[in-house]
């Protein structure tokens, strides 16, 4: 199929965020006296609102749980967002979406504005972007993200654009907000058997050289 309009999410789709994020979760556990998770829950915190695994994960109460998040942001923004590395391909795919007539890029992350601008920061990735939609306080869905991509490139065809993530979460709102949608199964959102059940997709990423091929192929 082709596509001009690329939307990636950022954690495990763009960036490996991971060793940042669960050092900093295990900051926060050890740093506010909290039970830390297991080793399994923790690799869930890669993606979702902060706000909500912290309840979902640590059963935190809310109060609790806004104070985990203030904490998580301060140390991730101090130390954590300096141990994340751009995936091997994304260059080579931007640079090829900036070479094809009418195509572009853009940006939908769950992960608040404040730790998405310091990560694509960090790696030049910023001007890379023709729209960035990122996390609030609010904690938008991935739909509305989507939606306000398009919207503010005032893109008319939602035929034509695609959402490339590593979770449910990147699955749901693509279905959701009427686009396609390619899984990344070698991030962290589709690790366990059947995690992709129920998702329409139109290929699946098992390793960033199949990323490159897959948008090399649709840029034709």
């Amino acid at each position: 199929m082709s596509y001009r309009l690329f939307i990636f999410d950022l954690d495990g789709t763009l960036v490996d965020t991971s060793p940042g994020i669960m050092g900093t979760v295990r900051y926060v556990e050890e740093a506010l006296g909290v039970p830390p998770v297991s080793d399994e829950d923790l690799r869930k915190f890669i993606g979702p609102p902060l706000l909500d695994s912290f309840m979902k994960y640590h059963g935190a109460a809310p109060e609790l749980a806004q104070k985990m998040v203030t904490c998580y942001r301060q140390c991730y923004g101090e130390t954590g967002v300096g141990q994340a590395s751009v995936y091997p391909g994304i260059p080579e795919i931007l640079d090829a979406i900036e070479a094809a007539p009418g195509a572009c890029a853009a940006v939908a992350t769950l992960k608040h504005h404040t730790m998405a601008e310091k990560s694509l920061a960090r790696f030049d990735l910023t001007h890379r972007f023709a729209a960035i939609a990122d996390g609030s306080d609010e904690y938008p869905s991935k739909a509305d993200l989507i939606r306000q991509v398009m919207g503010e490139l005032h893109w008319k065809d939602p035929a034509s654009a695609v959402m490339i993530g590593d979770s449910r979460y990147d699955g749901e709102g693509a279905l959701e907000a009427g686009v396609d949608f390619v899984p990344l199964t070698y991030g962290f959102g589709f690790s366990e058997p059947g995690s992709l059940d129920g998702l329409p997709t139109v290929f699946t990423a098992e390793k960033p050289e199949d990323l490159v091929k897959f948008v090399q192929e649709a840029l034709r």
